[in-house]
């Protein structure tokens, strides 16, 4: 994963992939492969546990976002209601899990890994679009009023959508005509290396030199290591159980959302505010190759 990243990075420092690439990949993964990917993981046979599981992982989505909430918040306060403050409360609850988390599950749980994946995030995905302005611009910004149909359509994006297809297929063990299963597989099997390869595209957009300041390394600290150790720690004190402890601790573990940056940049018109929610995208990003090996071994260890 690490070098698929490298590899992104390298392509678009030399401008290989074009000066779109960020956007055409984006489109891409969001609204392709991704959706397949997630009917893929749901194609297995149907199980009662599985989808009493799914039930409880909503659940827990929903108090997770509520608990990291209210830790963005009181860190948002005790830094003064900066703008600063204002990253580092959306970094605390929104992650990178699209592009970092979907590969991570992948790689560690398989299909069945990321079917739990996705069914936790559909209540995260619904707000993660409408919510951006609200945590992130600066008092007194307004932008155009979005019609109902527009929010609609950031409460029900192409992934949260293969959901409710990809459990229509599970529940009711409908099987769509070999060609298309194996497109759809043959798609979703492309997921997660364009995701990563999208991480370096990302990081590649940033000056590197500019944005290493040590100012900057409170935001990866809480982001990367204090919140993962508290949802561990949770999950381990309360013996909640494994399926539902490895997804909650390996979405605590992402780094920060890259869309934090381009939300930024669109609802916040201070450069230097930009400036900072990049160096939160660059610290986090790079210090997360460190530290979600070491917390998936512990993850792996307390909920085998």
């Amino acid at each position: 994963m690490i070098i698929i990243i490298g590899a992104g990075y390298v392509l678009a420092h030399f401008k290989i992939l074009g000066d779109n690439a960020n956007k055409v990949l984006t489109n891409l993964v969001m609204n392709l492969c991704l959706p397949c990917m997630i009917i893929k993981s749901m194609s297995g046979a149907f199980s009662i546990e599985e989808l009493k599981n799914c039930g409880f992982l909503i659940i827990a989505a929903i108090i997770t976002w509520g608990v990291t909430f209210a830790l963005g918040q009181i860190v948002y306060i005790i830094s003064g209601r900066t703008e600063y403050g204002q990253l580092l409360r959306f970094g605390m609850i929104y992650t990178n899990f699209t592009f970092v988390g979907v590969p991570v599950m992948e790689a560690l749980y398989g299909d069945i890994g990321v079917f739990y994946f996705m069914v936790f995030l559909v209540p995260i995905r619904m707000v993660y679009y409408s919510t951006a302005e609200a945590f992130l611009a600066p008092r007194g910004f307004h932008s155009a009023k979005k019609t109902f149909l527009q929010k609609l359509k950031g409460w029900f994006s192409p992934p949260v959508v293969a959901v409710f297809i990809g459990l229509i297929l599970y529940v009711t063990q409908l099987h769509l005509p070999t060609p298309i299963t194996n497109v759809i597989n043959s798609l979703g099997a492309c997921s997660s290396p364009l995701g990563m390869l999208l991480c370096g595209v990302v990081l590649a957009g940033y000056n590197l030199k500019s944005l290493i300041k040590p100012k900057f390394i409170i935001f990866p600290i809480i982001r990367n290591i204090l919140l993962p150790a508290l949802f561990i720690g949770v999950c381990w004190l309360f013996k909640i159980p494994s399926v539902i402890s490895q997804v909650l601790c390996v979405f605590a573990t992402l780094p920060v959302a890259s869309l934090i940056a381009a939300f930024t940049t669109k609802y916040n018109p201070h450069q230097e505010t930009q400036f900072m929610s990049a160096a939160c995208v660059l610290y986090s990003t790079v210090l997360s190759a460190v530290t979600i090996p070491l917390w998936s071994l512990v993850i792996s260890h307390l909920f085998p």
